[in-house]
């Protein structure tokens, strides 16, 4: 059932939840929902379709995010994300850059709720698969109990079933970087909203880093979601089927590693080597005795990958002798 992977999900990221990247924390974790970066609706129309959207299967349970304010591209879009395979489509909400505002979607269509409800109508008529919210609490003067029990209340009339709450509002003047952690967390509000609507599947998101943190948010909420804390330690999802969904799976560091560097000597285009092994680099910086990988990796990288074999080989056999993992 797809709500029950939302106890636990990685957020959309720009840039960095692409398809290497969900594949290499499918080596971690069974159970976790993962989403796509938010792909503009009209990118979808008119770009490369099978490029933008392609998923391995291993990727399940897995979900498009959208973004876009125009309601028949998105429904649109979501038609097409549909007939890709993909397990639900989530409208972005909460995403408060200069080019979304610009835009007039992402956070800024809590702003205009007409126009939200209309996007969302036209794409619940569409489609037959869950289509969900991620959202803020509020943004600007859009903000406090009143406005955002209203808010959830008109969206869920027309049939959404999952908020996915960031517990902080946007600031237009604050960049993307500074809107996740100048405005206050308010995760009281969200567990709020829980109360009033028991019957809506309610993920929160926002400055959570721990295991512990996690279990007690879902005494309140029915799902978390984390991000950056994520991209930055992977391996962190180890402790996700066990604890959260009580899931004893056989998956382990060592292993997950070794495939994932199998999957990238698999892969065919240049470009998309050197994405996958910027989302390696990223997860063995944990790992203490690997600055010379990071350093031969990096170099590969501008010399075109070619001793990328040579170098997975020696990693492995040092991984093999010592794993320390600096977790938190």
């Amino acid at each position: 059932m797809i709500q029950d992977h939302h106890r636990f999900c990685i957020a959309p990221m720009m840039k960095k939840t692409d398809r290497h990247f969900r594949f290499l924390a499918r080596q971690f974790t069974n159970k976790s929902m993962l989403y796509t970066e938010m792909i503009h609706a009209n990118a979808v129309l008119k770009g490369d379709v099978e490029k933008l959207l392609s998923f391995s299967n291993v990727e399940h349970p897995l979900g498009l995010q959208l973004g876009g304010s125009d309601p028949q591209m998105l429904a649109e879009a979501s038609i097409i994300g549909q007939e890709f395979g993909y397990d639900e489509i989530n409208l972005n909400v909460g995403c408060p850059s200069k080019k979304v505002k610009s835009g007039n979607f992402g956070v800024f269509l809590m702003k205009n709720v007409d126009l939200l409800s209309a996007c969302v109508d036209a794409v619940k008529k569409r489609i037959n698969i869950p289509f969900t919210i991620k959202c803020r609490i509020g943004v600007d003067d859009f903000e406090g109990e009143e406005y955002l029990v209203k808010f959830v209340k008109t969206i869920a009339d027309l049939g959404v079933k999952t908020f996915i709450i960031h517990a902080r509002k946007a600031i237009s003047g604050l960049d993307t970087k500074r809107n996740r952690s100048i405005p206050p967390l308010n995760y009281e509000l969200v567990f709020k909203i829980k109360e009033l609507f028991p019957d809506l599947n309610i993920v929160i998101n926002g400055g959570i880093e721990e295991i512990s943190s996690v279990k007690d948010l879902l005494n309140n909420v029915d799902g978390v979601m984390l991000g950056r804390k994520i991209y930055s330690d992977p391996a962190f999802l180890l402790q996700i089927d066990k604890e959260i969904y009580l899931d004893e799976n056989k998956l382990d560091f060592e292993s997950g590693m070794n495939n994932y560097m199998n999957y990238i000597l698999s892969l065919d285009n240049p470009k998309d080597v050197n994405r996958a092994i910027t989302h390696l680099v990223q997860i063995i910086r944990r790992i203490s005795h690997t600055k010379k990988i990071r350093k031969q990796l990096l170099e590969n990288v501008r010399d075109g990958a070619k001793d990328l074999e040579h170098i997975f080989n020696g990693f492995k056999k040092d991984l093999h002798q010592t794993t320390h993992l600096q977790t938190h």
